[in-house]
């Protein structure tokens, strides 16, 4: 499914699909099936475990049960549900029959002294050293990891026993025992092929975190060197690669080397502890939690049991990771459903951890109780003008944050409604929900159909809608929202399910819904020539084209602008008004821009999002007002922690006549952090420039005419200069400047 939606929400339907589909939709499977097995199928649990302990079926027979029911799940993530700032998994929501750790101890066991030499044997044995490590027994760990290599021996899948060994070497290294994970790197050295890349990387791989772990920076770096040179087609930088095309194994070696390149660098520390505690909102400690350390390039991306930082939580709900390479992290964390039942964890998707200004970062985690919520529930029919939103008060809450949902083909997305809520109830006219729009959905790989659901949104009166609510600080602190997992009768509440039947669907809605957009848009047309109040008419005619000019890939359709600013002043809809603004800036039409822009801000009583922002501080950069400009970006960068509109400023400060070092200083505190999108790296750009800039005494002069062209708009003047001058790092820069949107 495609989305076409303008930047400036983009987040919110990237961050509210997962809230979505593993939220609204499976908790009612999840309680069904929960309460299957509770009514019914834990006679199936019975059967299988007595299965296994028989001597009247095939051994070949107990491995598949194993594997399926024990080891399937552990492969697919060993809890049931893991949380992160930018998305939320289940693991198994369809799993009708789970077993727990004392339960699959036994047959773990048996499979990794009995069962067959393959990838469901390493998991086995691997499984079983994480839970002896988990809970502090080393050297059971050690053993049972010993045992099953040493059952690998002559096996024609030689790789499970060198996949054992690394996780021995990995403990090893945890344990600060050097030397024997030295000697048994040695000794992995001269077993493996050396045509092995994948074990060849692995082992540098290894060798260079005890170096790390050692405090020899520079000789983990050469080691990580001396590895990528012995693969000739390794690039330099992995973006110059398809990421298919570079050796299993390496990917890992390439971020390693560029984490020591930062570290190096900004002389950050490089064994870091990351370490905190997990507890409900009443300080009960979350006991056997999973917590998972993700690096910059890996966030958003899901959880695998060979995560190169993970521990579980102690008894008291404590957990400390260490040897934790400098660089930005964020955090997931893995739960079972009885653990997260009724309860959330009210993490943002700008949630950074930033690792390596201090040896020691503490980073504590508060589930909070989900809110309840009142009206519109349960498949509510509403007929009235009026909607009235509510919900229990939450202490401490400062603002509530309404969204608004809708089921849209095979899947369901929700964006934000109304922000600022002081209360906990707001009552609002039908007309401004039918004003919210989705944006334009086309189903499948291609751009040839469009979904009549998403361009109706919440007119459409046989579409079901659903709705959540946030809680807030003064300070724009998430408290705790009222969308999470509800699994059980106690706790699953109301569901906040409705549907809108106020209005009636017009012959033009039907076109559409038949999926007949031409025929629809000229209905609508025709419906608005005879009637110029038919603001529905109106409406639907500026989201047809916004339909046509996405499928054409075209910024705005130019034929859309009269309808556009006529729906925006006849409704003062904050989100057609902000079309206008985007509109106007792309044209660098700057008093039509202002004007929009003032009536945008009155629309949206002054509270300002980052982006909103930001598009003002680049249009006041554009039209040359620098140090207005300034100001505006350093507030952006405060606001936004993705910091997506970092290049601007750096080009204004610079352009101004700020030193390299105080640009260095801005990217360092404000890296870019750009969700599913490429990253650019400012700090190693402006150094770049600073180092260019040794060599040449006019290279100032040169980057601010540059400069002066890219606010001037002078595009054919800056394209000749890009292809003639011979200064790579000010052509690097300039060009990331161009891209930042």
């Amino acid at each position: 499914m495609k989305i076409k939606i303008k930047v400036k929400h983009a987040a919110l339907i990237l961050i509210s699909i997962p809230l979505i589909v593993f939220v609204i939709g499976p908790q009612l499977q999840i309680y069904i099936a929960k309460k299957q097995v509770e009514y019914g199928q834990a006679a199936a649990k019975t059967k299988l475990l007595q299965s296994l302990d028989s001597s009247m079926i095939l051994d070949s027979q107990k491995w598949k049960i194993i594997q399926n029911y024990m080891l399937d799940d552990y492969m697919a993530g060993q809890f049931d549900v893991y949380i992160g700032p930018a998305f939320s998994q289940v693991s198994h929501p369809d799993r009708d029959v789970t077993f727990t750790w004392d339960e699959m101890y036994p047959y773990l066991n048996m499979y990794v002294t009995k069962g067959p030499i393959d990838e469901y044997f390493a998991s086995a044995a691997k499984q079983l050293a994480v839970h002896y490590k988990t809970i502090g027994q080393v050297d059971k760990a050690q053993d049972i990891l010993q045992k099953a290599i040493e059952r690998t021996a002559g096996s024609s899948d030689s790789w499970v026993g060198q996949e054992l060994q690394l996780e021995q070497t990995q403990i090893l290294i945890e344990q600060a025992d050097y030397s024997a994970a030295k000697q048994l790197l040695q000794e992995m050295s001269k077993s493996n092929d050396p045509e092995n890349d994948y074990f060849q990387a692995k082992i540098a791989q290894k060798k260079a975190e005890i170096k790390l772990r050692q405090g020899h920076v520079q000789d983990a770096y050469k080691e990580v060197q001396n590895a990528l040179a012995q693969y000739e087609e390794i690039p330099a930088e992995k973006d110059s690669r398809e990421a298919d095309e570079i050796p299993a194994g390496y990917e890992e070696l390439l971020s390693l080397k560029k984490s020591l390149q930062t570290a190096l660098a900004q002389q950050s520390h490089i064994n870091n502890t990351v370490k905190g505690r997990i507890v409900y909102s009443d300080g009960t400690p979350v006991a056997n939690a999973g917590v998972f350390l993700q690096a910059e390039e890996d966030a958003g991306s899901s959880i695998t049991p060979d995560e190169p930082y993970q521990q579980t939580t102690d008894a008291d709900g404590y957990f400390n990771i260490s040897g934790v390479l400098p660089g930005s992290y964020q955090i997931t964390i893995g739960l079972s459903f009885d653990q997260i039942d009724g309860w959330t964890w009210p993490v943002t998707m700008d949630e950074w951890i930033d690792v390596g200004e201090k040896k020691t970062f503490t980073y504590d985690i508060t589930l909070q109780k989900l809110i309840d919520i009142k009206s519109p529930v349960n498949q509510q029919k509403i007929t009235d003008k009026h909607i009235l939103f509510s919900w229990e008060k939450i202490e401490g809450a400062d603002y509530y944050q309404l969204n608004l949902g809708a089921d849209i083909d095979s899947g369901s997305i929700s964006t934000v409604f109304k922000s600022y809520i002081t209360d906990n109830q707001i009552k609002v006219p039908a007309e401004e929900v039918y004003d919210h729009p989705l944006g334009v959905i086309f189903p499948g790989d291609d751009l040839s159909t469009v979904s009549p659901k998403s361009l109706l949104a919440f007119t459409n009166t046989d579409n079901r809608f659903s709705w959540s609510v946030e809680a807030y600080r003064a300070d724009g602190e998430l408290i705790t929202r009222s969308n999470g997992y509800r699994l059980d009768q106690d706790t699953m509440g109301n569901l906040p399910f409705f549907y809108l039947k106020e209005r009636s669907m017009t012959k033009a809605d039907q076109l559409l819904v038949d999926k007949k957009l031409k025929k629809a848009l000229a209905a609508y047309q025709s419906n608005y020539e005879k009637d110029p109040d038919d603001i529905h008419s109106l409406r639907m005619i500026v989201r047809l084209m916004d339909a046509e000019s996405s499928d054409k890939h075209a910024t705005e359709n130019e034929k859309s602008i009269p309808y556009l600013q006529a729906y925006a002043e006849k409704t003062n809809s904050p989100q057609a008004i902000f079309r206008l603004v985007e509109y106007y800036y792309e044209k660098q039409q700057w008093g039509a821009f202002n004007r929009w822009f003032n009536q945008y801000e009155a629309a949206a009583d002054g509270h300002l999002e980052s982006y909103d922002q930001a598009i003002y501080a680049s249009a006041l950069m554009k039209q040359g007002k620098l140090k207005e400009a300034s100001e505006q970006f350093k507030q952006v960068m405060k606001l936004d922690n993705s910091h997506r509109f970092i290049g601007s400023w750096l080009a204004v400060e610079l352009y101004e006549g700020k030193t390299f070092e105080h640009a260095l200083a801005i990217a360092k505190e404000y890296p870019e952090r750009p969700f599913a999108d490429e990253k650019r790296d400012w700090f190693y750009m402006v150094q770049a420039l600073q180092e260019e800039s040794e060599t040449d005494s006019h290279y100032r002069e040169e980057l601010k005419e540059v400069l002066g062209l890219y606010f001037k708009n002078k595009d054919q003047e800056l394209s000749n200069w890009m292809k003639t001058a011979d200064k790579p790092a000010m052509k690097e820069f300039i060009r990331a400047v161009k891209d930042v949107s």
